[in-house]
């Protein structure tokens, strides 16, 4: 049967019997003592949660967490919210896992992309500093990531190419913050921009699923991204250019202190203006991907807020209906009505 999306899977009752991702899976006991399979089916357009009943030590084992599974059932519907019921699901085939059911590509194009990131950074003046971009450029297997990677599971982004794609849009933010704000230093900052989340390279996975890889969770992509950075200056000094340690310091608190807050799981608190704007036009950037993101998906056209949503602690608001024109004067009329 043809696939059917997540995001059309929006009916109790409806057949389902093809292979998702399983991006969580637990073993439970009912209140009589049996067990069921509670987990998280994703592919590329979202996420639904999935119950299966009278469930087996042995099955649970068998489906892999991070994988793909066929799952037979139906769609269902519990406390007012849709979840798959599985009446049989085992460990998908490799022949019946399409990759591109599963991996969410960005709108952009990654060359051009590129191409721009490296024009804004070709603005960076002092010498250690462009040593330090060149190296990154001759990184193959690095800049092929940076091309790659999504800038979240979740969150924002979420999608191959959507790092490169948000480095982007803070990097053209920051253009322009240095010209209203000239006291800013624009190499420090616009570098700051090209690293701070570039670890998420090595803590995101892309290849077959959009996921965590176990450096992660175990180290993350803040301190990944100062590691990384420390690899990049031994190569530029290594090349004979000087690179102060001073100048080393600046750099990596840029990248320590991106979140900005400890709650938010920054190390350290902005101390240089360059790392203050850094961090916010960072959570600009992903705010209003996330916000615009989420007024294009809310499922009722026609009214002027979304639901209740968590990122943000409210509804958001959509705009005010556009006017038309018409023969016995304006009227008002309602997105998708006719």
């Amino acid at each position: 049967m043809p696939r059917a999306f997540i995001e059309q899977l929006t009916t109790p009752g409806q057949i389902v019997e093809q292979v998702f991702l399983v991006a969580v899976k637990d073993l439970r006991t009912t209140k009589k003592g049996g067990l069921f399979i509670s987990a998280k089916l994703r592919d590329r357009t979202g996420e639904l949660p999935g119950i299966m009943w009278d469930a087996t030590q042995a099955l649970f084992a068998a489906i892999p967490q991070g994988g793909y599974a066929l799952v037979k059932g139906r769609v269902g519907e519990f406390g007012g919210a849709l979840q798959v019921v599985i009446e049989a699901m085992r460990p998908a085939r490799e022949s019946e896992v399409d990759l591109n059911d599963f991996l969410p590509v960005g709108p952009g194009d990654p060359e051009k992309q590129f191409a721009r990131l490296k024009e804004v950074m070709e603005s960076v003046q002092r010498p250690a500093l462009r040593a330090f971009l060149a190296a990154v450029w001759a990184d193959e297997a690095l800049v092929a990531a940076l091309k790659r990677a999504p800038a979240a599971e979740k969150l924002h982004h979420a999608y191959l190419g959507g790092l490169l794609e948000h480095i982007l849009g803070v990097a053209e933010t920051a253009v322009l913050i240095s010209k209203q704000y000239p006291q800013l230093d624009r190499d420090f900052l616009l570098v700051g921009v090209l690293w701070h989340d570039i670890g998420k390279t090595r803590e995101l996975a892309y290849q077959q699923a959009l996921g965590y890889t176990d450096a992660g969770k175990l180290v993350g992509h803040i301190v990944q991204g100062v590691l990384m950075m420390e690899e990049k200056i031994r190569d530029v000094r290594e090349s004979g250019t000087e690179f102060p340690e001073e100048l080393a310091n600046v750099l990596r608190h840029l990248v320590l202190a991106h979140h900005g807050e400890y709650e938010f799981g920054s190390p350290k608190l902005p101390m240089t203006a360059e790392a203050f704007a850094l961090h916010h036009i960072d959570n600009l950037d992903a705010k209003l991907h996330a916000f615009f993101r989420d007024v294009a998906a809310d499922a009722d056209p026609v009214r002027r807020w979304t639901g209740f949503n968590k990122m943000f602690g409210g509804a958001l608001y959509k705009g005010m209906d556009e006017p038309a024109e018409e023969e016995d004067g304006p009227r008002r009329l309602l997105k998708g009505g006719l």
